[in-house]
């Protein structure tokens, strides 16, 4: 378990949050799958934003777990919201560059999960592999996106909404996991 010196997690209604988020995203992308490229590069942004937001602002407690990894996470953060800043301000360019960029948007968070990961074996095993076996499906999913930029194009929806499913639930079962702390 941690040491004394360290905090508890508690119930992390931030990662829960955005699980949540994550699987309404997805709901919508599969019920409109004419949705267009505009809308779905702001709805990039905004999650790409909020993911960023929410790595960084679980940095301190994730650094006093799993230490120097941590920095992994907090550099992916920031270019979570560096990606969010060029799908905001540069809408064409974002259209141009979609599936590249959702494809190493997959690619890095499912990395900087997969590094970090270690500290959920503390609440136990059960949570690390699922955890960890969400983030592989993510990763995979990341580079069907990048090596297959054509077929992903033709099914971005789906893709991207699987990808949202498995990023959101894997959320949501990291926040239930550090409640155990």
């Amino acid at each position: 378990m941690f040491n004394m010196n360290r905090s508890r997690w508690g119930f992390d209604w931030g990662e829960f949050i955005l699980g949540i988020l994550f699987i309404v995203a997805a709901g919508g992308l599969l019920r409109s799958p004419k949705i267009g490229l505009t809308s779905l590069a702001i709805i990039f942004a905004v999650m790409a934003l909020l993911s960023g937001l929410t790595t960084i602002a679980g940095y301190k407690k994730l650094r006093d777990v799993t230490g120097f990894r941590a920095n992994f996470a907090l550099v992916l953060g920031i270019l979570d919201i560096l990606i969010a800043v060029v799908f905001f301000f540069d809408m064409n360019s974002a259209i141009v560059t979609l599936g590249y960029l959702f494809a190493l948007w997959f690619i890095f968070d499912s990395i900087e999960r997969l590094l970090v990961a270690s500290h959920l074996r503390d609440f136990g095993g059960g949570f690390f592999w699922l955890s960890v076996i969400l983030d592989v499906i993510s990763l995979i999913l990341g580079i069907m996106l990048f090596i297959h930029p054509v077929i992903a194009a033709l099914s971005l929806n789906w893709l991207i909404a699987m990808f949202f499913i498995v990023f959101g639930i894997n959320a949501i079962w990291i926040a239930i996991a550090r409640s155990r702390s």
